[in-house]
């Protein structure tokens, strides 16, 4: 488990849930561990174009900015992240 010096204060040690967007620049699948607070904002509006909100993977501390994406096959109605 790698965690950035800077962050490691803010992740909190408790059981975490798996979210798996699309990085929006790259198409690339992300896994990201987020915590309750942060699940609620990723699944608040899942499916739809409203999913918005920034959420902390708890692995690495990065933070990523989330959004819903278009229904179709290309996207699969999954959301976008990009790194904030």
């Amino acid at each position: 488990m790698h965690e950035s010096k800077e962050r490691k204060h803010l992740i909190v040690k408790t059981p975490c849930l798996i979210y798996t967007p699309r990085r929006k620049d790259t198409g690339e699948r992300l896994r990201l561990l987020l915590n309750d607070a942060d699940w609620v904002v990723a699944n608040r509006y899942r499916g739809t174009f409203r999913v918005r909100g920034i959420v902390t993977d708890q692995n690495t501390g990065k933070r990523y900015r989330i959004q819903g994406a278009a229904c179709g096959l290309q996207c699969r109605c999954d959301a976008t992240a990009e790194e904030v």
